[in-house]
């Protein structure tokens, strides 16, 4: 039997707009409550969320043979809930197809129920997403799972953290408060690896795209956070203890090097307060290895980050922040000596450099934002404008690009140069 396949923007947009005719089509109400009284109020939040198809082209030939396709996809988002006494639900979940993969898909963003444990602690449990930090698309003690895929592709923004099943406990109290997060089985980015993208692969000295990923380990994690606040400034401590969300380890147990997930820890720290007129942040995380380097495997070295950023209002609805982004590399020479070609190896010091821009007008429904990350120990940069605009309160189009590119092909940005795209959606509320 034969799937039929989405191929065009042109069917996905006709598919919403059969959807949006349905949705809002007139419905007999009830007048004979408001003679017999009050109605009593459901604890059960309507069903709402949207549609959206969206399309994404290369800007260029892939050089490991990839398609012209970076995103081709048509979703409907479901969303639900229950808020009563005791207990409260929610329900977040997208379903449809996508045609870059040829699969359907179903992405259970939230299905977790909370309640309060005393006066000071609520308790949530079930699939959620986690994030806490003060980094802009920069993640030190953030360690959760990304999905860097849709990030690059020109999904929105809320795709890039990705859902983990979890047990999270937060304390307030009246000098500080404690959130610890228990994830039963480590999940892991959804990275790079082939599927969508090519990159660099060091073993074989050039740009790969194999799409697959290696098999995530079945241990748990955790995670940690103890933050407060004095006068206008929020300080926050940070611990985590589980595996590196991207395979930084190569394994040679089976004959051939495998990437593989190494244990990390990561303890760090971050402030954020009011200066002259704006918002200063400062981050800092220390990543321990647990992995050693061996005849049979390579572990990745411990690492020290560094972030600071500021952001203000530059004029009316003109935003502008910058971030200034240090990774550090410690027994730098052991590092070395355990790359296949070390004048393609990672810089002691990767020094990264960011700028924000946002506007607003026409009453915000046009929104206009520029990020650009620029490496000046890499020499490579990824800049990504994108503009949306809200016709009405159901509909939202939004447009954008991805532009990478380097001197060199294995540094972070430069090996994504092949990568660069343009996308398009097409959002209906309901």
């Amino acid at each position: 039997m034969t799937r039929k396949r989405p191929h065009s923007l042109t069917m996905m947009l006709a598919l919403i707009a059969t959807a949006a005719v349905h949705a809002t089509e007139p419905e007999w109400e009830d007048d004979w409550s408001d003679d017999w009284g009050e109605e009593s109020t459901s604890p059960w939040q309507p069903l709402s969320g949207f549609i959206e198809a969206g399309t994404g082209r290369r800007l260029q030939t892939d050089e490991a043979g990839l398609g012209s396709s970076t995103l081709s996809q048509l979703i409907a988002r479901l969303e639900s809930g229950y808020q009563g006494q005791q207990w409260q639900a929610t329900m977040r979940l997208d379903a449809g197809y996508d045609d870059v993969v040829d699969g359907w898909l179903v992405d259970v963003r939230d299905l977790s129920v909370s309640t309060s444990v005393g006066e000071h602690t609520q308790l949530k449990m079930g699939r959620q997403v986690l994030t806490w930090g003060t980094g802009d698309y920069l993640f030190l003690n953030d360690l959760f799972p990304k999905d860097w895929q849709a990030f690059f592709s020109g999904q929105e923004d809320q795709y890039l953290k990705a859902p983990v099943n979890a047990i999270k406990t937060s304390w307030y109290g009246n000098r500080f408060n404690v959130d610890l997060v228990y994830m039963p089985r480590f999940e892991a980015d959804n990275s790079i690896n082939g599927e969508r993208f090519s990159y660099f692969d060091p073993i074989s000295g050039g740009k790969v795209a194999p799409g697959h990923s290696p098999n995530e380990p079945s241990d748990d994690a955790a995670a940690a956070r103890v933050f407060w606040s004095t006068g206008q400034t929020e300080y926050a401590l940070y611990g985590y203890w589980g595996h590196s969300g991207q395979p930084k380890a190569i394994d040679f147990d089976s004959g051939f090097p495998a990437p593989q997930y190494a244990r990390l820890n990561a303890y760090g720290a971050s402030l954020r307060t009011t200066l002259a007129g704006g918002l200063f942040n400062a981050e800092t995380a220390y990543h321990q290895s647990l992995e050693s380097t061996s005849s049979t495997q390579i572990a990745p070295p411990d690492q020290v980050l560094l972030l600071l950023g500021y952001e203000s209002e530059l004029i009316t609805n003109l935003t502008g922040s910058m971030q200034y982004y240090l990774e550090h590399t410690r027994q730098y020479g052991d590092y070395l000596s355990t790359q296949p070609d070390p004048s393609k190896a990672t810089d002691q010091n990767r020094h990264l450099l960011t700028l924000r821009l946002g506007y607003r007008a026409w009453q915000d429904k046009l929104q206009l934002n520029l990020f650009t990350f620029y490496s000046p120990s890499d020499r490579d940069f990824y800049l990504k404008p994108q503009a949306s605009y809200r016709v009405d309160d159901r509909w939202l189009l939004s447009a954008g690009l991805n532009l990478m590119n380097g001197r060199d092909n294995h540094t972070f940005f430069g090996q994504l140069d092949d990568n660069s795209n343009a996308w398009l959606r097409l959002r209906y509320h309901y």
